[in-house]
């Protein structure tokens, strides 16, 4: 398996300062060893596209893992010419050097140096011409780095060569577009463009999108002021469509003249055709920097603006203290004391721009004392301080009493934000030992923050059997171990205690998730567990439990049907209930389960709120009215202790992972292909492989195409729906694909790629999918070895009678 040079793992390394001490995060004024922040310093690389600067990179310390930092994407024309731009800032850059590799960083294909730098109104400009051979509508990574004075900075990009890519034309399209929504006087040249449903009267502006009013996406009665103006950045382009998103910082005045910011994100995919543009799909998301000083606290609640309603936060034991991130700040609000603190943030008072505001990073918070203490994780692109420039996971501690933040330990890592938050998402937990423990890599680790060591607790864990409960204390997974094989694996993080629990004989015990704290899992007799025709493993529960991690039973449910599908959420279980036919189960009917337990959390409602001037905001509401509407706002401090880093290294897992990209980021990570071209679809997305393949786009197929049989693999004219079959005679050249349960029109993709696809057409009939028109698909059938026309919605209602069972393959290039 290869090195994965990130997240978290096996050799540690510490820096301890000898004679004066390393500052945590420098300051410009240091009383009683506390402080604040320095100011950002490295430079920022762009690159040119049609005159247009576009995708805006941040710098790195150390080298990233390019498979695992997919940023902008630049399309090349037949010159292959890369136009580099650099905004120094306050750096010294001696020189520019790039090197292209394959997608996934295995292979390199050029490097080069460029000394010559030109210098014009304050940036540094550099071209070149790329020489070496690419596939075309292949993806290829993209390292620049800079030497500086301060030593040398690394920036990530992807480029590809594709045919027809109108990428100038999406940028200056996506800039028009965003501008006159801005402009009352050209507001009405982009509304041919939109496709408004909406007949709400209240506007929601954390959430705009194509098809709301052409008012709400012209600011209405809003009089938005860009602070910090956008940057392209080029998502995805093809043949016949492109993904442009815009970030950027912007201003409202409020009643009372104060000024409030908003971090704006605008996702635009559109078709170039003919000289003609067609705005396919517009997001717009607006998410308001909270600030203490204006207007915050009303009778109803905190007031958190305009914003989504998925806030993170959390509270002390009996809810009268609340700890809230909003766009990676960290602040706490305690009602009882009228106290509003800004525990953390990377945003600068003074001269701020895009590098210390990119909110590439985030908190979670692990609990919240009753004092008002608060222990949190910060991860993810550190905008400024001693870490700037590095990818990581801090852990901290704030101390209410004086008013400060200290770092415990910090984990640099070489995956981008988007990765580190899937991982963190899934566990990241500090118990009252400070003992970190995180899952990375198929491993759990335990890492021991006073000692400065760690060990795997568990290897080769799979990412869809890990569950962990509500508050992260304890997690459950199935077991691997040689004696302990099927068991369920139960840990309790405060005490370090772990169980294990055995099925009985002949049963399989399968883990559903958590209730609060107790976790939820079914029983399945043998009977009830078979492999389809496909070789995929079929299982019905028959009992369902709910345990505390003391082993006793909570909650106990059965049926006279089997249990074919339950779905946990956090307030409900849902229960499918069916009976087996032949291969497959046929649903009844459905059944849940309530939680009913209620958390300190839960004293504490999210609600909407309006006002006339922005209309829909979100309120955090407590079970008591508040009185004092003007709360005293303390802003706390760092504390400058010693640096203490533990360098961690883990593999790959092996198996293989199909990651969802959709409204300019990654949505998910999936270990079937068919869940991920689902998702995609829905979010009008792509698909890549762990090797940065396209396996699926959306939009990007031809009008029609029709397969020649002797260029199609051989085990394909035979038809079979068992990928274990395929994968044999595939050998290393290819990767069979089950894509049962996606639609028809996302399956012609792979025949628009040159893929055959085998279709179920009967209970023991399956035929090829070789060709499609706008009216027909091609299917070959291997008993006569004869190709024919079926129409389109025949086509299509044939195959959703046999369950949409589809079996492709992926071609692995070297």
């Amino acid at each position: 398996m290869k090195k994965l040079l990130m997240r978290i793992g096996i050799l540690f390394l510490v820096f301890v300062a000898g004679g004066a001490a390393t500052i945590f995060f420098m300051n410009q004024e240091i009383t009683d060893n506390k402080g604040d922040m320095d100011y950002t310093t490295l430079p920022e690389v762009l690159l040119e596209v049609d005159g247009v600067m576009v995708n805006r990179m941040c710098g790195y310390k150390q080298k990233m893992q390019v498979d695992f930092t997919r940023e902008g994407l630049t399309p090349l024309d037949t010159s292959k010419t890369l136009n580099f731009v650099i905004n120094p800032h306050e750096a010294e850059v001696k020189s520019l050097s790039y090197e292209v590799r394959t997608s996934d960083g295995s292979r390199v294909l050029e490097n080069k140096k460029l000394k010559q730098l030109e210098e014009r109104e304050g940036y540094l400009y550099a071209s070149t011409a790329l020489e070496s051979s690419m596939l075309m509508n292949q993806e290829y990574s993209l390292e620049i780095s800079l030497e500086t004075a301060a030593g040398t900075l690394y920036y990530y990009n992807r480029v590809i060569q594709r045919s027809g890519g109108a990428a100038g034309e999406y940028v200056k399209f996506a800039k028009t577009f965003s501008q006159n929504s801005m402009d009352n006087e050209r507001a009405d040249d982009i509304y041919d463009y939109i496709e408004s449903e909406s007949t709400s009267t209240n506007i929601n502006y954390a959430n705009i999108d194509i098809h709301s009013s052409w008012t709400a996406i012209t600011w209405s009665k809003l009089q938005p002021k860009i602070v910090e103006a956008a940057i392209p950045t080029i998502r995805e382009i093809n043949e016949t469509t492109g993904s442009v998103t815009l970030e950027y910082l912007m201003s409202l005045e409020n009643e009372e003249g104060q000024t409030e910011e908003y971090y704006v994100t605008e996702f635009y995919r559109m078709r170039y055709s003919q000289a003609e543009m067609e705005l396919l799909d517009f997001n717009r998301s607006v998410q308001q920097v909270f600030d203490g000083s204006i207007p915050v606290v009303t009778t109803e609640g905190l007031l958190l603006g305009i914003r989504d309603r998925d806030v993170t936060y959390l509270t002390n034991e009996d809810g009268t203290i609340a700890a809230f991130v909003q766009l990676g700040d960290l602040w706490t609000y305690a009602p009882d004391s009228d106290k509003l603190v800004r525990i953390f943030t990377f945003r600068q008072e003074e001269n701020s721009d895009f590098r210390d505001i990119r909110p590439d990073h985030d908190i979670k918070i692990i609990r919240v004392s009753q004092s008002g203490d608060v222990d949190f994780v910060l991860y993810g692109y550190m905008n400024r301080g001693p870490h700037e420039g590095y990818s990581g996971i801090s852990v901290c501690h704030y101390d209410s009493e004086q008013k400060v933040v200290e770092e415990k330990v910090f984990l640099p890592c070489t995956e981008s934000f988007e990765f580190l938050k899937e991982d963190i998402n899934k566990l990241s937990y500090v118990n009252h030992s400070d003992a970190l423990f995180l899952l990375s890599g198929g491993n759990l680790y335990e890492v021991d923050i006073e000692q400065r060591t760690y060990h795997v607790l568990e290897e080769g864990i799979t990412q869809g059997e890990f569950f962990v409960s509500e508050s992260n204390a304890h997690a459950a997974w199935m077991a691997k171990g040689e004696d302990e094989a099927g068991q369920m694996k139960e840990i309790d993080f405060d005490t370090g205690e772990i169980r294990l629990m055995a099925p009985e004989e002949g049963q399989k015990i399968e883990i559903l998730g958590f209730f609060n704290e107790d976790v939820i899992y079914g029983m399945a007799l043998k009977e009830n567990i078979f492999r389809d025709a496909r070789g995929n493993e079929k299982t019905a529960l028959s009992i369902i439990q709910i345990q505390d991690f003391e082993g006793n039973i909570k909650k106990t449910y059965q049926s006279e049907y089997l249990i074919t599908d339950v779905t946990v959420g956090s307030t409900l279980l849902e229960i499918q209930l069916g009976q087996r036919e032949g291969e497959s189960f046929q649903n009844v009917k459905t059944d849940n389960i309530m939680n009913g337990k209620k958390t300190a959390t839960d004293q504490i409602s999210l609600e909407f709120t309006y006002d006339d001037r922005r209309e829909t905001l979100v309120c955090m509401a407590f079970e008591e009215s508040i009185d004092d509407e003007k709360p005293l706002v303390v802003k706390a401090k760092i504390r400058l202790t010693d640096t203490v880093e533990i360098l961690l290294e883990t593999t790959v897992p092996e198996e293989e992972a199909y990651y969802v990209y959709a409204l300019g980021g990654l949505k998910g990570i999936f270990d079937n292909p068919a869940d991920a071209i689902i998702q995609a679809d829905q979010e009008a997305g792509v698909v890549l492989n762990r090797r940065q393949q396209y396996v699926w786009e959306r939009g990007n197929r031809r009008d029609s195409i029709q397969l020649t049989l002797e260029n199609i693999p051989q085990v394909f004219l035979d038809a079979p729906l068992d990928t274990k079959v395929i994968q044999e005679a595939l050998g290393e050249t290819g990767k069979a694909l089950d894509l049962t349960g996606c639609s028809l029109d996302s399956i012609l993709y792979q025949v628009s790629a040159q893929r055959p696809v085998v279709v179920k057409t009967g209970e023991n009939e399956t035929k090829l999918i070789v060709g499609y028109d706008a009216y027909n698909t091609w299917l070959y059938t291997p008993a006569t070895g004869e190709t024919q026309a079926f129409a389109m919605d025949e086509s299509e209602e044939l195959f959703e009678k046999y369950g949409n069972v589809f079996v492709t393959y992926m071609e692995i290039l070297e």
